[in-house]
């Protein structure tokens, strides 16, 4: 007799959707009937968002190390006792890598020749991206690529999405930016018609939260946090901090923490982030300063708990050290294995949706 007759389908889900993924890769082979049901894309989604109400426990990180002939990603788990780090395979790891933006499992990443591709670390499935047909022309420092992915609930798609900004040097004429966004379903792109006069910040990667992609820009000499809605393929604007300088986007980047929208300053020696606590208001920004001890040049990863963080430390030798904001206190991560240098790439929760077919999606 086999589990299909002894349990439930209801019970079955539910037991096989609080297990993690490479568990579940694993028990596809079970039978033909266990494969289709993790692989289809109700399980696929009931699975990401039990792994999503777990903010912090669930969270892992990616980071990058190169030699001299590779690049290589590897994925740290901080659930165990003992913090483990895996190395992730990649379909080319001859050139140089950066991870732009991450969303449900799924990381954009691009090589240094502009190829992208969408990587889910836990599964290894990988899918490369068709080019982009409407990059605007490179000129140092007056031209950027800004990327980023999100999901798309109303299609049920995933969507890459690329701000393409070249700065004219002839005063008459207007900068210009182009918006254009990748759809999984179609595998294709498509531009979006309409008139932006942002000037993007060529660090400023998306981040995607509550539906909308987020990017650091400047607008008439003003900083501002520009959302791009996915559903409605509009530009809307995210109020800044009351308290925060004209300036002061210069040395911040975006982060979505224990569910919020944050900004996190990258000066080394300063280590400041406001958080939004609810979305879409402005009064609901608080700042926080993270103290750490002289001459300490740190780096901010992510949240680990509600009031622990996770930084790098290379002031002598890179290492992970966990600060705890209550307790005011620093400790080191020690986790086995661990490079002497690395980048951080990018922070991420488990999934099984697929690069290749959404997951699940009928196409």
């Amino acid at each position: 007799m086999s589990y299909d007759e002894i349990l439930p389908q209801e019970i079955l889900t539910d037991i096989l959707s609080r297990l993690p993924v490479k568990s579940l890769c694993r028990f596809k082979s079970v039978s033909p009937s266990w494969n289709s049901l993790i692989s289809g894309s109700q399980f696929v989604k009931a699975h990401l968002n039990r792994t999503k109400k777990t903010n912090y426990a669930e969270q892992k990180i990616i980071i990058i190390t190169s030699s001299s002939t590779s690049y290589n990603l590897h994925s740290i788990d901080f659930t165990g006792v003992n913090p483990t780090i895996v190395t992730v395979d990649l379909p080319d790891n001859s050139s140089e890598i950066k991870v732009l933006s991450s969303c449900e499992g799924l990381l954009l990443v691009n090589h240094y020749d502009d190829s992208n591709f969408l990587l889910n670390p836990s599964t290894r499935e990988c899918k490369e991206l068709p080019p982009f047909p409407f990059a605007l022309p490179r000129v140092r420092l007056y031209s950027a690529n800004v990327y980023g992915v999100g999901y798309d609930s109303f299609t049920d798609d995933y969507n890459v999405v690329i701000l393409s900004y070249f700065r004219t040097l002839i005063r008459a004429e207007r900068d210009t930016i182009i918006v254009a966004v990748y759809s999984l379903k179609t595998n294709a792109w498509r531009k979006i018609q309409g008139s932006h006069d942002y000037v993007l910040q060529k660090t400023s990667c998306g981040v995607f939260i509550n539906g909308r992609l987020h990017f650091l820009c400047r607008r008439n000499e003003s900083c501002v946090i520009v959302a791009f809605d996915l559903s409605e393929e509009s530009f809307r604007e995210v109020q800044l901090p009351v308290l925060f300088g004209a300036n002061d986007s210069l040395y911040y980047r975006l982060a979505v923490l224990g569910g919020c929208l944050c900004l996190v300053d990258q000066r080394s020696r300063k280590t400041e982030f406001w958080m939004m606590k609810q979305y879409g208001v402005r009064e609901s920004w608080l700042k926080f300063t993270i103290g750490m001890p002289e001459m300490s040049t740190v780096d901010f990863l992510c949240m680990l708990a509600e009031d622990e963080f996770l930084l790098k430390n290379w002031f002598c030798t890179e290492k992970l050290v966990v600060y705890s904001l209550k307790k005011e206190t620093l400790r080191d991560m020690v986790v086995s294995g661990f490079p002497m240098k690395f980048r951080f790439g990018s922070t991420y929760v488990e999934s099984l949706v697929s690069p290749n077919h959404g997951g699940g999606i009928e196409r």
